[in-house]
């Protein structure tokens, strides 16, 4: 998420807009306001101090009940078998290739829908040397009922569509195992994040940087729509700006290879500094300060960055159409004429849809004039043809 300075000119007084732009500088320059100060880290077997019983004591798909949870990270979810039969998922294993795209699911809804679809099946499909894991939430709200324990999982379409592809592996995580013994446990048991209205965009925050601590690989948020091969030594240990000043650096796409400092540090900042009433805190600007901070980055100097085994790419890389501009993509009108827009997606590896804007905006599938149909055809070519299944 990116937050234009420009957009506060009609909405705030100037001594309101004066003193943002002074916290923002001082941010950029490493000199927080409230003095965050990095300690050790936590105890990685601290006391629990909630009292409530923690969630994911029933492992649950599709809001049923399907089995106890596991003594590992995860379950692989397999087509057309039932759930006790789906192996054991360790996160940290060394088989777990820092070369891996994954992605996080983290509603609980236990269901994909079509964009989430089309962007993995898009990695996969322009990837097929490079594993793809798609790591869902166990369901939120469980039907604990004794019938249904020997329910099998509903076999969804997006389910059936993935599984067409052999590098695609989709793993129902065990937070409770995924988070223990690790730098972020006392967070994740302590569970003041559960009261946040930011609830599943600060799990996502963390899980993501977790996932890269625990075995690395490059993280793509699940309204990426992949158009090339991610191959070369340009998306390895990487970050990438947002925009054409080079000031962003988003959290929607990174690889940081298996045991980076990068992602030890990032860890640190989010064990010790939360805030369940910040949004973008713990995600874009989390990095922008570890990135001042160690490698001594300044926003918009991308030269500035001291860290030689750390990447920044373009924004063109990922986010050629900027989040403003988004709708764009959705048109139905037949208007085709914008060449600058088409070609900087053509030249792009991926393509940002900005979901937290974008998302009252329907793909129109058959629709021969609206680029993110084009796209979608083209790239998630197995979920367009079950569009009709998805309900969004």
């Amino acid at each position: 998420m990116q937050l234009q300075v420009a957009s506060l000119d009609k909405r705030f007084p100037s001594s309101v807009r004066v003193s943002f732009v002074v916290k923002r500088m001082e941010f950029a320059l490493g000199r927080c306001a409230n003095q965050r100060v990095l300690r050790k880290l936590p105890d990685p077997h601290p006391r629990n101090l909630n009292n409530e019983p923690h969630h994911g004591k029933l492992f649950c798909v599709d809001n049923h009940l399907a089995l106890k949870p596991p003594e590992a990270d995860g379950l692989v979810v397999k087509l057309d078998l039932h759930p006790e039969e789906w192996k054991t998922y360790d996160g940290a294993s060394r088989n777990v290739s820092d070369q891996r795209i994954f992605f996080h699911e983290t509603s609980g809804h236990s269901e994909l829908s079509l964009r989430q679809c089309c962007a993995v099946e898009s990695a996969a499909r322009n990837n097929p040397d490079r594993p793809v894991h798609l790591f869902l939430r166990s369901s939120t709200n469980c039907v604990a009922d004794k019938d249904q324990l020997k329910s099998l999982f509903h076999n969804p379409s997006w389910l059936k569509i993935l599984s067409r592809y052999p590098n695609v592996m989709v793993i129902l995580l065990n937070e409770d195992h995924y988070f223990a013994g690790t730098p972020l446990e006392n967070w994740y048991t302590k569970g003041v994040w559960r009261t946040s209205r930011f609830e599943m965009g600060h799990l996502s925050d963390y899980i993501r940087i977790l996932t890269l601590y625990k075995a690395g690989g490059m993280y793509l948020d699940m309204d990426i729509l992949t158009l090339k091969a991610l191959q070369g030594p340009v998306f390895r240990n990487c970050l990438v700006y947002e925009n054409t000043a080079k000031d962003t650096i988003g959290n929607s796409v990174l690889h940081l290879e298996r045991g980076h400092h990068l992602s030890g540090e990032l860890l640190k900042l989010l064990a010790e500094e939360y805030d369940p009433e910040a949004y973008v805190y713990h995600g874009p600007d989390a990095i922008a300060e570890i990135m001042n901070r160690i490698c001594g980055l300044v926003a918009g100097k991308p030269k500035s960055n001291q860290c030689n085994d750390v990447q920044l790419l373009s924004h063109r890389y990922f986010h050629p159409v900027a989040a403003m501009f988004s709708h764009m993509l959705f048109k139905n009108d037949g208007n085709m004429t914008d060449i600058n827009t088409l070609f900087e997606i053509k030249e792009s590896f991926g393509l940002h849809l900005w979901n937290s804007i974008s998302l009252h905006h329907q793909i129109d599938v058959d629709n021969k004039n609206q680029i993110i149909a084009l796209l979608a055809r083209e790239h998630c070519p197995l979920t367009v043809s079950r569009a009709a299944d998805f309900k969004s």
